[in-house]
């Protein structure tokens, strides 16, 4: 759905579709669409939390992973199409219904039948929505028609079964089917989209709506803290370690808005045609693992917090959640700031790997000193390091 969402005849306006201009934003349409995915996330976060094992966060990762090609496909389209108006804003609407209702199905995802079945069928329907609106937003042009139907054919087909026949089958099958189903996707999607004649028509409303999904997974990350001191009294004990929290999502925040954001937007805007579109495409798969490392340490941020007035050690499932999700937050931010403007980013590549080899330490440590030590490994990128030579 990703690379499709990208695909634009370079000639194709009509008075009815005026064409997306460079200074196209995001309308309250896609934000009202991301409320949607507030939820999503959120149940998210709780199927792996209520399992507190590495099932649950694989369980996790995998409804993940289909929700965030829905986003993708979704956010790409409002770049080629007004989806204010016409078949965008009717498109745009199924969507918000369709992906509530996958939401609603994610705590029963891998229980009986009913849950599995809803959330395949959900995301088939949101699959078609956006075909059939991509199609119809194709008019005339019978090359984009083409591509259209070449890339959601080699990947409905093959997604659709695997996440229907895991709702059946249930247990170790289902996940090991819906786990293949997303890379199976995101396989397909590069593979039939390369060499095509498509474009990003607009820079600024790229790189604005992938700003936004980090906001809703830090945003996330808030809430989990939130309901992670509903078990306690407010005391010194668990203000501090509310406040040690949101200073790891802080520096979460910090580590991509503070510069990269704002390069990569630039870098998008300073490439035209097919070149542009590659790279913005790379880009939002890279935002799946900066996006996804964002909600593991969610997920380890409520683990913490149930256990904020406890001075027991904070555990192997509590430790690999927020080490092992800031890693993979830190690496997807070097590997996006290297891909987007050609630096290294060898902070962040350092920082990945002390929060990875961290995790026997926090697994051994109280909530306190190990929600410290990931805030320290969190803002460390945002430390300057002198290159040599300089002062001179």
């Amino acid at each position: 759905m990703l690379a499709t969402l990208g695909i634009v005849p370079m000639q194709t306006t009509s008075a009815s579709t005026p064409a997306i201009s460079e200074e196209h934003r995001v309308t309250p349409l896609e934000l009202f669409l991301d409320v949607v995915y507030v939820f999503a996330f959120t149940e998210v976060t709780h199927l792996a939390v209520e399992n507190a094992n590495l099932l649950g966060v694989l369980r996790a990762l995998a409804v993940f992973g289909v929700l965030w090609w829905s986003w993708a496909s979704y956010a790409w389209l409002a770049n080629q199409v007004h989806v204010g108006r016409g078949i965008g804003r009717l498109g745009t609407l199924a969507a918000v219904v369709l992906v509530f209702v996958l939401a609603l199905a994610i705590p029963e995802a891998f229980h009986g039948l009913a849950g599995p079945l809803i959330f395949a069928v959900g995301f088939i329907a949101v699959s078609v929505v956006y075909t059939v609106v991509t199609l119809v937003a194709a008019g005339a042009d019978a090359r984009l028609r083409r591509q259209v139907l070449r890339t959601m054919g080699a990947t409905m087909l093959p997604v659709s079964a695997a996440l229907l026949a895991g709702a059946f089958l249930a247990g170790t099958p289902q996940l090991v089917l819906w786990l293949a189903a997303v890379v199976v996707e995101g396989v397909t999607i590069r593979l039939t989209s390369r060499g095509g004649a498509w474009r990003l028509p607009s820079a600024a409303h790229f790189a604005e709506r992938h700003q936004l999904v980090v906001i809703l997974a830090l945003g996330e990350s808030i809430i989990s803290i939130g309901s992670g001191t509903r078990s306690h009294h407010l005391d010194a004990g668990v203000l501090t370690a509310a406040l040690l929290a949101v200073g790891l999502s802080v520096a979460m925040w910090w580590n991509y808005f503070s510069r990269l954001a704002g390069a990569a937007q630039r870098a998008v805007a300073d490439r035209a045609g097919e070149s542009r579109t590659s790279l913005a495409t790379v880009g939002t798969y890279l935002h799946a693992g900066i996006v996804g490392g964002i909600l593991i340490v969610a997920v380890g941020l409520a683990t913490a917090m149930h256990e904020a007035e406890a001075t027991a050690a904070l555990g192997a499932f509590g430790a690999v959640t927020l080490g092992g999700g800031l890693a993979v937050h830190l690496a997807a931010t070097g590997w996006y700031e290297r891909v987007m403007t050609g630096r290294t980013a060898p902070a962040r590549g350092i920082a990945a790997l002390l929060a990875a080899t961290s995790v026997p330490v926090l697994a051994s440590t109280p909530v306190l000193p190990g929600l410290l030590l990931t805030v320290v490994i969190g803002l460390s990128p945002a430390i300057p390091i002198p290159s040599a030579g300089r002062g001179r």
